[in-house]
């Protein structure tokens, strides 16, 4: 009984798991980030797993509920079809590729008879002697888990690679997005990005700094790096905190309603000074 419950728990474990790094791997892709080379805590791919089972309750969103209860129904009705579909299938495949290595076998010997060379006729015979394969007596339960246990990581898969998208897409949207806007304040001349506070119209010293890659894309993030209300013709831009780790800021733009849908945000890696020369402001909104 126990040893029945330590395997349940242990594959429930895996489940989450597995589900939790899919979510992962899904959100932070549509950010062009690779969740392998992130210091995500194990802790969080077992508690992710219930964003994509359950959603946000309580924002009274039951769309992410009632897709993974219609999914575990349409599982439960198409495995008694698909376990057997699928055993009879190998079997099939196993007899024809037994009857094609049979002929085979046959081909082979009548050529090991003719030729005179007696060390490559006696590894050709030796050939003959495999055992050959009995599709009958595959062990049937052994493979209606199998395809229980790979039809499960498949919902799994869906599942999270599905909720991931969606929330990625939407913390995104400054309309819709769900994490903390972010102000940093840095020293002077630290970053090539940012204005002076009493000086909104002065541009960051670039002198001494060096460019690799795409120009064109530094030029937009710095005609977006920050936010002028006093001027209500400016184009207004959320900046908002993705996650912190290893030292490492990682904040981005947020996209405005109208953008298009195949858009995503660039994101900027900002390096935590150890000398606390930076400050970081968050808040759940923007200010007003």
């Amino acid at each position: 009984m126990l040893g029945k419950i330590a395997g349940l728990v242990s594959f429930l474990g895996i489940g989450l798991y597995f589900t939790g790094w899919i979510y992962r791997w899904a959100y932070f892709s549509y950010f062009q980030l690779e969740a392998t080379s992130l210091d995500l805590p194990f802790e969080s791919f077992l508690i992710v797993p219930i964003q994509v089972f359950f959603g946000n309750l309580s924002s009274g969103g039951f769309s992410t509920l009632f897709r993974t209860i219609w999914i575990a129904i349409a599982s439960l009705i198409l495995l008694p079809i698909i376990v057997p579909t699928i055993f009879n299938l190998i079997k099939f495949s196993t007899k024809g590729l037994d009857k094609i290595l049979n002929k085979w076998r046959w081909k082979l010997l009548g050529w090991s008879l003719k030729t005179k060379r007696s060390k490559i006729t006696h590894y050709i015979q030796s050939f003959f002697y495999f055992v050959e394969i009995k599709y009958q007596n595959y062990d049937e339960d052994l493979i209606k888990e199998i395809v229980v246990i790979f039809w499960l990581l498949m919902t799994l898969f869906f599942l999270g690679k599905t909720q991931g998208n969606i929330d990625a897409i939407q913390d995104a949207y400054n309309e819709t997005s769900s994490l903390p806007v972010v102000t940093l304040i840095t020293p002077e001349n630290k970053l090539p990005l940012g204005r002076k506070i009493n000086d909104l119209t002065d541009d960051p010293n670039r002198s001494n700094f060096r460019v690799i890659g795409d120009i064109e894309l530094y030029k937009e993030l710095f005609l977006r790096d920050y936010n002028d209300k006093t001027q209500p013709k400016s184009r207004q831009v959320i900046w908002r905190l993705l996650f912190d780790t290893n030292g490492q800021y990682y904040i981005f733009p947020s996209l405005p309603k109208n953008a298009q849908s195949n858009v995503s945000p660039p994101v900027v890696v900002i390096q935590q000074s150890d000398r606390g020369e930076y400050i970081v402001i968050l808040s759940p909104e923007a200010a007003p």
